[in-house]
């Protein structure tokens, strides 16, 4: 598996269990259970939205992208 595979798979686990979550909390929790690129869960976050793997919305409120399944 590679480092993004296994970063798409946190992301889904994370999405799946804590419902909407901001890209800043993704991050964070990223980070927390993996070494690697800081930036590298905003890339897959960005590639998972374009694949339709996952859904993006700018939300005022939280003030930047909100990420769903």
């Amino acid at each position: 598996m590679t480092h993004n595979e296994d970063i798409r798979e946190k992301i889904l686990l994370l999405i799946d269990a804590r419902g909407e979550m901001t890209t800043s909390e993704i991050e964070r929790e990223i980070n927390m259970m993996s070494d690697g690129c800081p930036d590298g869960a905003v890339r897959v976050l960005m590639k998972m939205k374009t694949e339709g793997e996952i859904n993006a919305r700018i939300d005022p409120v939280k003030k930047g992208w909100v990420w769903s399944r």
